[in-house]
């Protein structure tokens, strides 16, 4: 009887697990990967940084938290837009030596290459495609699915071999 439960218990966890990864890869991190990827192919204008700053917050941990707030104005086809986005997925890190080099790279009065969606041209970044840090947390889902599978795996290795 334990036995049945345990088994059962192992199946439903891992279809959780399956379907979970799934679901998140699907309608959440492809997504955004895939817009990422687009905005390498955007076309560009160039575009002034009009602010730059550093922006400071505290995680849930009571640790501090940077982030670069840049804003920059771009004209497409004389329409004049305003952006903010450096890359498709900005985040905070808690190094604030990293964030202040975003800081000075993207200094006042700077002159930039601005990639923006041609179908949506409010929609812009300043550096294109995917971050190594952030391709890897996309992938994320996809080791749910994969953990779910050699759960199963080995579950019907113990069942067909025993312990």
């Amino acid at each position: 009887m334990r036995k049945k439960q345990s088994v059962l218990g192992t199946l439903i966890f891992a279809a959780i697990f399956f379907i979970g990864g799934f679901m998140a890869y699907q309608h959440l991190t492809k997504p955004l990967a895939e817009e990422a990827e687009a905005s390498e192919e955007w076309p560009t204008v160039e575009g002034v940084i009009t602010y730059s700053g550093l922006n400071k917050s505290r995680n849930s941990d009571g640790n501090d938290m940077y982030s670069a707030d840049v804003q920059y104005e771009y004209s497409v086809d004389g329409q004049k837009y305003s952006g903010g986005n450096i890359e498709t997925m900005d985040g905070s890190t808690s190094s604030r030596s990293s964030v202040k080099k975003t800081v000075r790279k993207y200094a006042v009065g700077t002159k930039v290459a601005v990639y923006y969606d041609p179908e949506f041209p409010n929609t812009a970044v300043l550096e294109p495609g995917i971050s190594f840090l952030f391709g890897l947390l996309l992938k994320l889902p996809i080791v749910f699915c994969v953990l779910s599978v050699l759960m199963v795996l080995g579950l019907f290795k113990r069942m067909l071999f025993g312990r």
